[in-house]
């Protein structure tokens, strides 16, 4: 592959990363709006909860196999 391509499919990718992240913003403000502070006791336990599942998962040696195989392949 060469440069020139490679350095436009990094710079796409940061692009839609940043338009993503001022979405996901949007959408937040706009709940917080509609919510007020329910909005983010909702949130944090929504939060806590994904936090607590993926806990469960990892304790599966196939899953924390993969997991570290996906990590260590992006380095």
């Amino acid at each position: 592959m060469k440069v020139a391509p490679l350095r436009r499919s990094i710079e796409d990718d940061r692009e839609r990363n940043i338009e993503d992240i001022i979405r996901q913003a949007k959408w937040n403000a706009e709940m917080v709006k509609k919510m007020g502070t329910k909005w983010f006791e909702i949130r944090d336990r929504w939060l806590q909860e994904a936090f607590e599942k993926d806990r469960e998962m990892w304790k599966d040696q196939k899953i924390r196999k993969a997991l570290i195989k996906a990590v260590t392949w992006m380095i």
